[in-house]
């Protein structure tokens, strides 16, 4: 089916916004899709904030995204918006990037302070960047993000919201759009 990559925004290996782009990998994945978590924080400091794309990791990174049908973007909400982390990497990628690609924007913080930061903040970026279709997106709450044995869940609300709009935006990647319903094309 497609290839997605799922870019983790948060700056904490393990974190709450770790676990959420796992969780979402692991539903596209059921759907048949293929996906490749990258993770900014991995990448060399120094070349990210120099915006050096020569650099192999970081070059190696923009590939995966140009090869890509759609990119899956989460993020901590810090200070009403999108990590730094993430615009730092956002930054780096030629103009252009996401053109004829589906983007599903997700957030993840602890308050429902910062339920609108994914529609004010994270798709306009997205948006800019050249994607055509950025997908609904889903705020969840810190809280209903729980890793166990077995993996990660979510609870509460956050569950049906975020398995809603990965089932969006999965009908999405089907280049034989004519099959998804209409209820589902209009968010794309």
């Amino acid at each position: 089916m497609a290839l997605v990559v799922a870019v983790i925004g948060g700056p904490a290996p393990g974190s709450a916004t770790a676990a959420l782009a796992e969780n979402v990998a692991e539903r596209l994945e059921l759907e048949g899709h293929t996906t490749v978590l990258i993770s900014p924080a991995d990448l060399p400091p120094a070349a990210l904030i120099a915006g050096d794309s020569a650099d192999p990791q970081i070059r190696s990174a923009i590939e995966l995204i140009e090869q890509a049908d759609g990119v899956v973007v989460t993020t901590p909400i810090f200070q009403a918006s999108y990590s730094g982390l993430l615009k730092t990497f956002l930054d780096v990628l030629p103009p252009g990037a996401l053109a004829g690609k589906a983007a599903l924007p997700l957030a993840n913080g602890g308050s429902r302070a910062h339920l609108l930061a994914v529609d004010y903040t994270l798709r306009p970026v997205l948006s800019a960047l050249g994607c055509p279709q950025v997908g609904q997106g889903a705020f969840v709450l810190d809280t209903d993000i729980v890793r166990h044995s077995c993996g990660v869940s979510l609870t509460g609300a956050s569950e049906s919201r975020v398995a809603a709009v990965c089932r969006q935006f999965a009908h999405a990647l089907i280049p034989d759009r004519t099959s998804v319903r209409s209820s589902d094309r209009s968010l794309f």
